[in-house]
């Protein structure tokens, strides 16, 4: 997959959404980021994708200091310099990607700790956050095929297990099981969130509840950005209400 083609498509789209977000005489909210307005969403991900840049052209081996503090966007920026803070941040991380190897070993949050595991991570945070910002101003577009059953592998194999340890307080799992079927490709995903940490379902395995639906929704579902309603769902019901609460939404 071309991750820096994607990641390139999805924040020219999120530049373009937050351009017409600025319109308006005061920041639209954002409906899947409850108390966030657009201009709270674009200083974010414009402050990410600073942070990581710095992280992959300084070859940190470890997380900065007070990262969360790092790259924030003028205090008096208007909405629309806000969409051009983002822009620049973007296309500065863009020729990065491309001008460094995903090999080369760097500071991340997960377990693969290069440059590969920054483009993939950036490229679907992206997609979502647009999808988020095009929803603000009433025009969300689904994310892209290709992209999406990539984003839900990534969630399910990366996301969980650092969700899982970096969260104080979650109940334990106890052995609940999930299958996640595409309908408009043939990709299909299983979990077993067992007590002494996630696995891999086995393909004969089966799953006390199975969703199916569209790459784009199993994705903003697992992003716990739409509800389940939109996907077909068989099985306990319960069990899949209580996916969430062992796998806390950030």
């Amino acid at each position: 997959m071309d991750h820096i083609a994607h990641f390139e498509r999805e924040t020219t789209a999120f530049h373009r959404a937050a351009l017409m977000a600025a319109m308006p005489a005061a920041p639209p909210p954002v409906p899947s980021c409850p108390d966030w307005t657009t201009a709270d969403l674009v200083r974010h991900l414009g402050r990410v994708h600073r942070l990581v840049d710095h992280i992959i052209v300084d070859r940190l081996q470890s997380p900065p200091p007070d990262r969360q503090k790092l790259f924030t966007a003028p205090a008096d920026a208007t909405s629309e310099d806000l969409a051009d803070w983002f822009a620049e941040g973007a296309i500065a991380l863009a020729a990065t990607f491309h001008s460094t190897a995903p090999e080369v070993p760097v500071w991340t949050w997960g377990t693969q700790h290069d440059v590969g595991f920054w483009l993939r991570a950036q490229t679907i945070e992206v997609a979502v956050h647009r999808w988020d910002l095009e929803g603000a101003i009433g025009s969300p577009q689904p994310v892209d095929e290709e992209l999406a059953a990539d984003g839900v592998a990534q969630f399910l194999d990366v996301v969980v297990p650092f969700r899982r340890s970096s969260s104080k307080d979650l109940p334990p799992m106890g052995g609940e099981s999930y299958r996640f079927r595409q309908t408009d490709g043939r990709e299909i995903w299983s979990v077993a969130l067992d007590p002494d940490g996630p696995r891999p379902l086995g393909e004969d395995e089966p799953a006390d509840v199975e969703l199916a639906g569209s790459a784009s929704d199993l994705l903003l579902f697992l992003w716990h950005r739409i509800p389940g309603e939109p996907l077909m769902t068989k099985g306990d019901v319960k069990t899949l209400e209580r996916f969430f609460v062992m796998v806390p939404t950030v």
